[in-house]
């Protein structure tokens, strides 16, 4: 038989920050294929709706420390 694992925690889930090039907000949406820090995407700006945003960063969001800080592993602007 196969040993038990105890403590077994669910493979976090990465998420991309964006930044819009034209007010500067902050916005995060799932990490989809492709991208990296730097990038610049055609998304729609939630606040001003252009649709000029650069990533900023790609981290993961542990589902323990959720209800505290976030993990954040990875290059931030």
């Amino acid at each position: 038989m196969f040993p038990q694992r105890r403590g077994v925690r669910p493979v976090p889930k990465p998420l991309t920050h964006l930044k819009c090039l034209e007010c500067g907000t902050l916005n995060s949406r799932p990490f989809k294929e492709g991208d990296y820090v730097f990038k610049e995407v055609e998304e729609k700006c939630p606040k001003c709706g252009a649709n000029r945003m650069k990533i900023v960063g790609i981290y993961v969001e542990d589902e323990v420390t959720k209800k505290g800080k976030p993990l954040r592993t990875s290059f931030m602007l």
